[in-house]
């Protein structure tokens, strides 16, 4: 029997659906989260499960990069440790709510639209619509887009694949431009979600792949359904810097949550200044050197800002990577229990949507989460690891 993440914490069983928007490269791919109606525990036998790692070779192609190791190795380690299935039904028909809170999550450095699975399926069985963006700035581990119908039924795909960007010269200037592409990319969701609320909906073209036709999931079913005027902006590592760039360049963003932020593409830009919504930082033990905490005190003074550091935690804990391979950072530190550190994690982002949203209504399962398991984080400024 295949092994299973661990299952979402909230009232609806999460269902999901990939979504790319256009046939170049500039348009936008995602994969959206949500409700569904579906009976409890159906994430447990369903067949619309689907197993994490995808079939696609070329994903663990760019993961291979990414990490720098050769690909024989990576494949060795997943299939040592098994290719668990995601406790998400793809492509089940979406529940709709009256007004649905969107969040827009930006995947880090290297990252991909199904590697914060266990964030998004909690979010999303709460009645949460979360949408992964999968960044097209050379930033993803790898990614694709189709340039015609003709190659979407063909499965012909254009590859955008991930480069390694050394430091010093143009770093600093690089970066920026990923950043300004990341950011570009989310407002770009964020009004396709108005438009789909409008009624103006677009095509999903992966609609259009044979094996996606049985998928219930349309977009159309959102029409009227979202709440337009309050969307979250989340995001891990250079994700987390995308997501407070995006943050004050329109009204429609409420509230911003960075897990982990990467600090240094954005540290001179005076966000700061700029940004008078409410921010949860959470981040890990052993990401933070002193200049990434300078760049992350300039927030403090804010009234509406929230800090808070998982002890015993590294970079990778805000992504799925744990839950299946285990820890590859920082080896010899003792390191908190995985399941532990995500619901710690999910807990806090809760927490914090149910005091600037008001939802989830009932929170008493998460306060009571975050009372076992105080001694595992603490509140306020991140200390620096080196």
């Amino acid at each position: 029997m295949s092994r299973i993440l661990p299952p979402a914490n909230g009232p609806f069983v999460p269902g999901c659906s990939d979504i790319m928007l256009d046939y170049e490269k500039n348009g936008l791919f995602f994969r959206l989260y949500y409700p569904t109606d579906a009976p409890k525990d159906a994430e447990l036998h369903s067949k619309k499960r689907y197993h994490w790692i995808p079939t696609d070779i070329n994903t663990l192609l760019g993961y291979s990069k990414v990490l720098k190791i050769p690909f024989y190795i990576l494949r060795l380690v997943f299939w040592w440790n098994g290719n668990p299935l995601v406790p998400v039904l793809y492509g089940e028909k979406v529940k709709t709510i009256e007004n649905m809170k969107c969040l827009v999550f930006s995947h880090g450095l290297g990252g991909h639209r199904d590697i914060y699975s266990k964030i998004c399926y909690d979010l999303a069985s709460h009645g949460f619509l979360v949408a992964c963006l999968e960044h097209r700035d050379k930033s993803c581990a790898y990614t694709y887009y189709y340039e015609s119908k003709e190659n979407v039924l063909n499965d012909k795909r254009t590859h955008v694949e991930f480069q390694h960007v050394p430091f010093g010269g143009d770093h600093l200037k690089i970066r920026k431009e990923q950043i300004k592409v990341r950011s570009t990319e989310c407002l770009q969701l964020i009004d396709t979600f108005k438009k789909i609320n409008d009624g103006i909906v677009p095509k999903n073209i992966l609609d259009d792949i044979p094996e996606n036709k049985n998928n219930e999931f349309r977009l159309k079913d959102l029409v009227g359904k979202i709440d337009v005027d309050n969307f979250t902006v989340i995001g891990h590592s250079f994700g987390a810097a995308t997501a407070l760039a995006t943050t004050p360049k329109t009204p429609n963003v409420k509230q911003c949550i960075a897990l982990d932020p990467w600090m240094y593409p954005i540290k001179d830009d005076n966000l700061d200044q700029k940004i008078d919504k409410p921010l949860l930082f959470i981040n890990t033990q052993t990401f933070h050197i002193k200049t990434n905490v300078n760049a992350m005190t300039k927030f403090i003074t804010k009234d509406k800002l929230e800090m808070y550091t998982i002890r015993q935690t590294t970079h990778e804990n805000q992504t799925d990577s744990p839950l299946i391979v285990g820890y590859w950072l920082n080896i010899f530190m003792k390191k908190l229990d995985p399941v532990e550190a995500i619901n710690i994690n999910n807990a806090l982002i809760i927490k914090f949507l149910h005091k600037y949203i008001g939802l989830p209504n009932n929170i008493e399962k998460y306060e009571e989460i975050l009372t076992i398991s105080k001694k595992n984080f603490e509140e306020g400024l991140t200390k620096a690891w080196c």
